[in-house]
């Protein structure tokens, strides 16, 4: 694959270089950009009872910051 000296510019930059390879659509990105997202990538396995709780302290607090219901 070759890559014009604008898209190297942004692949250093950490910026996704959209693209097309034999007909499909494609995003490159450089290896440790993938492996961030990776990991804030959609869980659906079940709740720790830990993750509920920090879940509730956030739904609390962010009604409190909020105020009364007027």
């Amino acid at each position: 694959m070759n890559l014009s000296p604008e898209q190297m510019t942004a692949i250093a930059s950490g910026e996704p270089v959209p693209c097309v390879l034999d007909q499909t659509e494609c995003v490159v990105v450089r290896k440790d950009v993938f492996e961030r997202m990776q990991h804030v990538a959609y869980d659906d396995s079940e709740l720790t009872t830990e993750e509920m709780i920090a879940m509730a302290e956030r739904a609390f607090d962010d009604a409190d910051a909020a105020g009364p219901i007027e």
